[in-house]
C-alpha cells in the first residue's frame, strides 16, 4: 500500500507541476498576446497620427498654395488698375496737350490775321495818303 500511495502522490505531483505549467503556458501566451496587442495598437495609434500628419501637411500646402495664388491674382489686379489709370492719365494728358497745342495754333492764327489785318489797314492808310495826295496834286495842277 505504501508503494501506492507513493505513486499516487508522485502522479499528484506531477498531475500539480504539469497544470502549473499549463498555467504558466497560458500566462505566457496571454502575455505574448497583450503585447503584440499593444504593439498593435501603438502601431496603429503611430499610422494615424502619421497619416493625419500628412492631411495636415497637404492641407497646409494647399493653403499656402492658395494664399500664394490669391496674392498673384490681387498682384495682377492691382498692376491692372495701376495701369488702367496710367493710360488714363496718360490719355488725360495727351488730351490736354492737344488742346494746348490747338490753343496755341489757333493763338498764332489769330495773331497771323491781326498782322495781316493790321498790314492790310496800313496798306489801305497808304494807299488812302497817297490817293489824297495825288488828288491835292491835281486840285493844285488844275
Amino acid at each position: 500500500m505504501e508503494a501506492l500511495e507513493k505513486e499516487l502522490r508522485e502522479a499528484e505531483l506531477a498531475s500539480a507541476s504539469t497544470g502549473s505549467e499549463m498555467k504558466e503556458l497560458l500566462l505566457l501566451f496571454r502575455e505574448d498576446g497583450d503585447r503584440r496587442a499593444e504593439a498593435e495598437a501603438k502601431l496603429r495609434r503611430e499610422e494615424r497620427e502619421e497619416r493625419r500628419l500628412d492631411e495636415k501637411r497637404e492641407r497646409d500646402e494647399r493653403e499656402h498654395v492658395r494664399r500664394v495664388e490669391a496674392a498673384a491674382v490681387e498682384a495682377r489686379r492691382q498692376q491692372d488698375r495701376e495701369d488702367e489709370t496710367n493710360k488714363r492719365d496718360a490719355a488725360l494728358r495727351k488730351e490736354e496737350a492737344e488742346r494746348a497745342e490747338r490753343r496755341e495754333e489757333e493763338a498764332e492764327r489769330r495773331r497771323q490775321f491781326e498782322a495781316r489785318l493790321e498790314l492790310d489797314r496800313s496798306e489801305a492808310r497808304q494807299r488812302h495818303e497817297q490817293m489824297l495826295l495825288l488828288i491835292s496834286s491835281m486840285q493844285k495842277s488844275k
